[in-house]
């Protein structure tokens, strides 16, 4: 992590038990990094736990389905710091609504502008900046076992798929799809993507189990696991990239 030291980190839904993680991991290894979240109270807790280490969280209020607030967001970070090294799409969100609710566009689009089409703006502008640099950055996508495989259903039980793997099937694609045009565009940026099953306090497992008992029970990951995952992938040599790793607890029956 010595490269990474006094360089600068965004991390989306940075108030999250993942993003929280990843936020801990990046200051203590002495990255600055901009914690971009709705609740910046939460970040700024996170932050107060933070004193004295290597590196430095910055609480940045943004909703990243809004385009000004990303925006207004990316020129303050600019502004600050210079640019940005490294891009952690961490924020993604999941409802109970099934795809066949009446009255349930609204919640389709908030799915697919936070977990897709917020994802792509952030990576776009970030993207920008270390190409005007020409700085060797790093993009990961925080994606999901739900992006591979969609889940059975147990007979007679209410489906709790929705919108969610459909958007993060599209990480998948995205994640390759943003590979094959650093590659057009002749940076030395690198993509991963990074999918976990279930981890405990998530927004997976959190907004499941009132639904199904069944998750309850069901081994978790812990944040600092996904956390981990990210460390190994963005300190990896120049020419190596490490594209997709799939993360599960062992005994996941998903």
């Amino acid at each position: 992590m010595a490269r990474w030291n006094g360089r600068v980190a965004v991390v989306t839904g940075a108030s999250t038990a993942i993003g929280a993680a990843i936020c801990r991991d990046l200051v203590k290894h002495g990255m600055y990094v901009c914690a971009l979240a709705r609740r910046k109270d939460k970040v700024d807790a996170i932050r107060a736990s933070l004193f004295g280490m290597p590196g430095q969280l910055n609480a940045v209020e943004c909703d990243i389905t809004s385009e000004p607030q990303v925006l207004q967001a990316y020129h303050w970070i600019e502004k600050t710091y210079g640019g940005i090294d490294l891009l952690v799409n961490n924020a993604g969100i999941i409802t109970k609504c099934l795809l066949t609710d009446d009255g349930n566009t609204k919640d389709l689009r908030k799915t697919m502008e936070t977990n897709i089409i917020g994802l792509c703006i952030c990576t776009r502008e970030a993207i920008k900046s270390m190409k005007l640099r020409d700085a060797k950055g790093h993009i990961v996508n925080i994606n999901s076992i739900f992006g591979h495989k969609v889940h059975q259903t147990v007979p007679g039980t209410k489906p709790l798929n929705g919108m969610y793997p459909a958007s993060k099937f599209a990480v998948t694609a995205i994640t390759e799809c943003i590979r094959q045009e650093l590659v057009y565009l002749e940076t030395p940026v690198k993509v991963t993507s990074i999918s976990p099953g279930l981890v405990d306090a998530d927004i997976l497992s959190t907004h499941t189990h009132s639904d199904n008992e069944l998750v309850k029970f069901m081994p978790k990951l812990l944040p600092s696991d996904v956390s981990s995952a990210l460390l190994y992938a963005i300190t990896t040599p120049d020419h190596v990239q490490i594209h997709e790793i799939i993360i599960k607890p062992t005994g996941e029956f998903l």
